[in-house]
């Protein structure tokens, strides 16, 4: 009989980190289920991404443009996008040709914050912009933009703290946040116990979970096949 007072221990112990676990899922389960996820969490209500508007004779001068740079980027590698300072061609990771026919430069703040304000649909007013080597992590473990450095924050003063970002360097839109999304990626990596990436359903913490649950499940068994084999007894008497 002196197993049951250690499984029982053990048990309770279980139960305790196996009920925090669980309430996490339970409050994340809730918010999924009540956030809108496209007009809030994804920003949808509050900017929409920018439409590619090519001059008419965008291929000859960029032809010309790149035979004068002698850029040897492939065909495939290269990508038309909107920048703050209207169409380019992107070459690569750090190389533009603008297609307006002007000598490429870095943005400034001043042409960054009036692209977004054609790509803000919300109602609040603007807040400011800066350029920042890194963005810093919300509620210490979210990562807005996965780590990504040199970028432009555009900020609106609107229920959602709405914030646009752009390549530091291009001025091309990378993508919104927003308060909400903020929240859902909290409540995301604590779902499935990935607090570093929020990508990785097979990790070391959501082992150690499942290990948690076995160990309860077994632990209530065992009180329980104990529990009944005393009351057997009492009976037999």
């Amino acid at each position: 009989m002196r197993l049951s007072p250690a499984l029982f221990r053990i048990h309770r112990w279980l139960a305790w980190l196996v009920g925090l676990q669980v309430l996490a899922w339970m409050l994340s389960g809730l918010l999924f289920a009540w956030l809108p996820f496209q007009p809030w969490v994804k920003g949808h209500e509050v900017a929409h991404a920018p439409k590619l508007l090519l001059p008419p004779d965008w291929a000859a001068r960029s032809s010309q443009a790149l035979a004068a740079m002698g850029a040897e980027a492939a065909p495939e590698q290269m990508q038309a996008v909107m920048t703050a300072q209207g169409p380019a061609l992107k070459l690569g990771p750090a190389r533009w040709l603008r297609l307006d026919g002007q000598p490429w430069r870095e943005p400034q703040a001043d042409e960054v914050a009036a692209f977004a304000r054609q790509l803000y649909r919300g109602e609040g007013a603007f807040q400011g912009v800066q350029r920042l080597a890194e963005v810093p992590a919300q509620l210490g473990i979210v990562k807005e933009l996965a780590g990504r450095r040199d970028v432009w924050q555009v900020r609106f003063d609107d229920g959602l703290h709405t914030r646009l970002y752009f390549h530091g360097a291009s001025g091309e839109f990378l993508t919104v946040r927003t308060r909400a999304w903020v929240w859902f990626d909290f409540f995301w990596r604590l779902h499935i116990l990935d607090i570093a990436d929020g990508e990785d359903f097979n990790g070391t913490l959501l082992r150690v979970a499942t290990l948690a649950f076995f160990g309860l499940t077994v632990a209530g068994l065992l009180l329980s096949l104990l529990a009944i084999r005393r009351a057997t007894r009492r009976m037999a008497r």
